[in-house]
């Protein structure tokens, strides 16, 4: 039997590099974690597939809508270097977020029109 939880830890380089995982990374490995254990090795392979598609074609993309619209937000009450310095980025990413983030805002709003 494959031991996916030994599969999905953490490497020492991911948490030698950033101290392990915050709490919501480990619940994401947990999601992984329970969606493929106990599978039989061919529904491992289909399911493991399933999943990478998901997460390239879908949930990547989400992530990042989501952090251009939660800077968008912050924006509303605080100025870019702010948010840099609550957040944790740097002013340059919080820059790009801005920028994109109103460029897919609008993109969004000519698909409704």
């Amino acid at each position: 039997m494959i031991d996916v939880s030994a599969i999905c830890a953490p490497t020492a380089k991911w948490v030698r590099d950033h101290g392990g995982d915050t709490p919501e990374q480990a619940q994401l490995r947990a999601c992984l974690i329970n969606a493929l254990e106990g599978l039989d090795p061919v529904d491992q392979i289909r399911v493991g597939g399933d999943l990478i598609n998901l997460m390239r074609d879908q949930l990547m993309g989400l992530a990042a809508d989501t952090r251009k619209a939660a800077a968008r937000d912050a924006r509303i009450t605080m100025k870019p270097a702010q948010i840099a310095a609550a957040s944790g980025q740097t002013s340059q990413t919080i820059a790009r977020l801005l920028v994109r983030g109103k460029a897919r805002e609008e993109e969004l709003e000519a698909d409704v029109v």
